[in-house]
Parts: C-alpha cells; structure tokens; sequence
C-alpha cells in the first residue's frame, strides 16, 4: 500500500478529534476511528496502526488519572481479557473483509441507538463477571476497538465510583492496547506498508487532540456531547453496513 499524504492528513485529522473525545469522556477514541477508516483501509491495516496511537494516548491520560486505581478489578479482568484479544485477532485476520465490515456496522449502529439516551446501571454483577466481560470486551478490542463500553458497563455494575471508574478503564485502556500491539505483532500485521509511518505521522495530531480535550471546557454537558456522538455513530455504522452489502 503505497504512501499517500492525504491519506495521513485525513489519518491526522480523524485522530485528533477522536483524542480529543478520548480527553473528555475517558473512551470513545475508536468508535469515531475505527469506522471512519474503515472506509480507507481494511481493518487488517486500522487496528495496528491504531494500537500504537491508542497506547500513548492511554498511557498519557493514565498518568493524570491513576489516583482512584480499581487494582482488584484489575487483576480480575486482565487474564480473560488477554485472551480475549488473542481470539479476536484471530478473528480478525481470518474472517473475509466483507463480513468484518458489516460486523462493525451493525455494533457501531447498535450502541449509537443504545447509548443516545443515558441509561443508569440498575443491577449488580459478582466479581466472577470479570470473565466473560474481560473476554468479549477483549475480542472487541482487538477486531474493532472498541471494548471500552463492555468495561465501563462492567465497573459500573460492580457499584464504583464514577471516579474510580474514570481512572480504571484509563490504565486498562493503556494495558489492553499494549497487548494488541503484542499480538498483532505475532500475526505479521506490523510487516504491512507504511503502518507504522502512518502511526507516527499521526501522533502529534493524537498528542494535540489529548492536550485539547484536558483543557478544553464545553458549554455542552457530558450528556450531550455523547448524545452527538450517539447520532454519529449511528450515521458511521449505517455507512458501513451499506459498504459491506455492496
């Protein structure tokens, strides 16, 4: 795949915004990302170079925000979530673009739907949970990105603060993208051109987009900044869902 500079332009320019959200809300960066590339280049290609961009960010944001560690969580979640994203790269480089794409579809437009009201957790999950929510936000990750919302739901049905949460779903953000760098690694994903020029030309726009949201103070509630990212997901998970059937 040759290198192309509007390609990372628009690379850049996605990231930033998506960092910035990452900044505010403490997750989302991939659920703007990841579909919104999709329409560049296979997934194949998006995760890796994402990986490395979500791990310095992460890491970034962590160093702000540890105060409030869940360490037991923690050591509850991160073995089923390790091999949780060893089953979704495999997923990942073996299932056909097509069905990738329209899989991504459908949950990009199923949370957009799902989160566009605000919900309150009503019930209360056993620490055993930390299993299958480690495992299936673990394939998540590693397909799509996107296992942020499966922790924070998770968290926030075990009864903790939002601030615990908030500095929790940071370093483990930090930690599963560590290990999706490490097993992408594995598959030979990081062999494929320009992945990671096109990871490193983006940085700075991620290291802008991350400064920006700290400081950054919105006249829009929190509510409201992810109902309007509710609508573009919808939009994002619709236009994937229309790619993948044509």
């Amino acid at each position: 795949m040759p290198f192309e500079l509007h390609h990372l332009l628009l690379i850049a320019t996605i990231a930033f915004a998506a960092y910035v959200l990452l900044a505010l809300s403490g997750f989302g960066s991939n659920l703007v990302t990841v579909p919104l590339l999709g329409h560049l280049f296979p997934l194949t290609y998006v995760m890796p170079m994402l990986a490395i961009l979500d791990f310095s960010a992460s890491m970034r944001i962590s160093f702000q925000s540890r105060g409030h560690l869940l360490k037991g969580e923690l050591w509850w979640l991160l073995p089923s979530l390790g091999a949780g994203i060893a089953a979704g790269t495999t997923l990942l480089v073996n299932l056909p673009p097509a069905v990738t794409m329209g899989t991504l579809g459908a949950a990009i437009l199923a949370y957009g739907l799902y989160s566009y009201k605000e919900r309150t957790v009503a019930f209360r999950l056993p620490q055993w949970a930390a299993v299958p929510c480690g495992i299936a936000g673990g394939v998540l990750s590693a397909l799509f990105g996107t296992g942020g919302p499966v922790y924070v739901t998770y968290l926030a049905a075990r009864g903790h603060d939002p601030r615990a949460i908030r500095s929790t779903i940071t370093v483990l953000l930090t930690l599963t993208a560590f290990t999706r760098i490490g097993i992408y690694l594995l598959y030979g994903l990081y062999a494929q051109d320009n992945v990671l020029w096109y990871a490193l030309g983006a940085a700075p726009a991620m290291l802008a987009g991350v400064w920006l949201g700290h400081h950054l103070h919105l006249n829009l509630s929190k509510q409201r900044l992810l109902q309007c990212l509710s609508l573009l997901l919808i939009a994002s998970g619709l236009s994937l869902l229309v790619r993948a059937a044509a």
